[in-house]
Formats: C-alpha cells, sequence, structure tokens
C-alpha cells in the first residue's frame, strides 16, 4: 500500500480496467484486474480537476489517509495502494461483487436465522465502531 508520487502511469500497466460500475462527484468507479495475478480489483479513480473546481484537494486527502490507517480491519474493504497521475487519483481497492454482500446473500437464502443473523450484526457493528474510533464517519455500509 503506497501513495505514489510521480506519473504513476508505470503503475497502471499492472491492471486491466473493466467496466464502470459507479459514477460520483469526482469520478467513477471502474472494476479491473491485476495483469500479474488476475485479482479483480475496485479503481476508484477521482479526476483531480473536479476537485480542485470543488476546492476539495485537503478533504480529499485527509479521507484518502483515513482509508489508509482503517485497512487493518477484517470488515473493512482494504485499500490496496493509490496511484496518482497528473490528471486523476486511482484508490486500488478491494472488489466486493455487487457491492452488497448482506443483501445477496439474504435474497439468495431467505429469513436468516437469529444466531446467523446475530453474527452478521456483531461484524457490521464492529466495523462502524473501529471507523468511529478512527474518527471516520461512513456514508454506506
Amino acid at each position: 500500500m503506497s501513495m505514489e508520487g510521480g506519473s504513476g502511469l508505470g503503475l497502471l500497466t499492472d491492471y486491466r480496467p473493466g467496466m464502470t460500475v459507479e459514477m460520483g462527484s469526482f469520478g467513477k468507479v471502474k472494476i479491473a484486474e491485476h495483469a500479474l495475478t488476475g485479482r479483480k480489483v475496485a479503481f476508484k479513480i477521482l479526476n483531480r480537476r473536479k476537485i480542485r473546481a470543488m476546492d476539495m484537494e485537503e478533504k480529499v486527502r485527509g479521507e484518502i489517509q483515513k482509508i489508509l490507517r482503517l485497512f487493518m480491519h477484517p470488515h473493512i474493504i482494504r485499500l490496496y495502494e493509490v496511484i496518482e497521475t497528473s490528471t486523476d487519483i486511482y484508490l486500488v481497492m478491494e472488489y466486493v461483487k455487487s457491492g452488497s454482500l448482506l443483501f445477496d446473500y439474504i435474497v439468495k437464502k431467505g429469513r436468516l436465522p437469529e444466531e446467523e443473523a446475530r453474527r452478521f450484526f456483531q461484524q457490521i457493528v464492529s466495523g462502524v465502531e473501529y471507523c468511529h474510533q478512527n474518527m471516520v464517519v461512513l456514508r454506506d455500509l
């Protein structure tokens, strides 16, 4: 995991970008595959021009630093590396299919037994508590 300076273009060749799965105010999220390992990752691409136009550069840097501090928890998506180019910032993150594992699981299995629901709830609370202890507020779970 690293904050890369310079062009970052060399590191981008380590990945084969795929389809865009989400669009946001600063950029987009794409699925990508690591060229050597074949591991799927989520590429969050933040457009520097848009960030500057909204005067959010320091806030975005602060958020990236917070994410870097949180990577050690088993119930939080991992940030593998940060690649910076002159035009974009790429957050290379753990890929979670569909973005909602619990929802997909419930749709597939139906009503959960109480013990299983309790286990999921404890995992969610554990992750949220860890974030709050590190002064991070979550928008989505």
